[in-house]
């Protein structure tokens, strides 16, 4: 279980096409990571401003259903999605994956 200064992150999975290049390219390895640590300080990447707060204010209302990022990458676009079910440590749950895999 996973958690930021501002949100749960809860257990944090990745779909099956970026467990495959994680293990095939170190350079996308290292930009999930660091897209991650972006997450988990509220910089939602590659997102409209009104998309950004829109996750702001999902902060604030744990009833919301979901905080999502966008960040390029060399592989291509990723998205991380936060589930938001309450803000108990494991009732949430974060995925990385490619926008066809939402």
């Amino acid at each position: 279980m996973y958690a930021s200064k501002y949100f749960y992150l809860g257990e944090v999975v990745v779909s099956s096409r970026v467990n495959e290049l994680l293990k095939e390219n170190k350079r996308f390895s290292l930009e999930i990571i660091m897209d991650l640590q972006r997450y988990c300080i509220k910089d939602w990447g590659d997102l409209s401003e009104a998309d950004k707060e829109i996750n702001n204010d999902a902060l604030n209302n744990p009833g919301d259903l979901y905080i999502l990022a966008a960040y390029q990458t060399c592989e291509g676009r990723i998205y991380i999605i936060t589930n938001r079910i309450s803000e108990e440590p494991g009732d949430n749950a974060t995925i990385v994956c490619f926008p066809d895999e939402r």
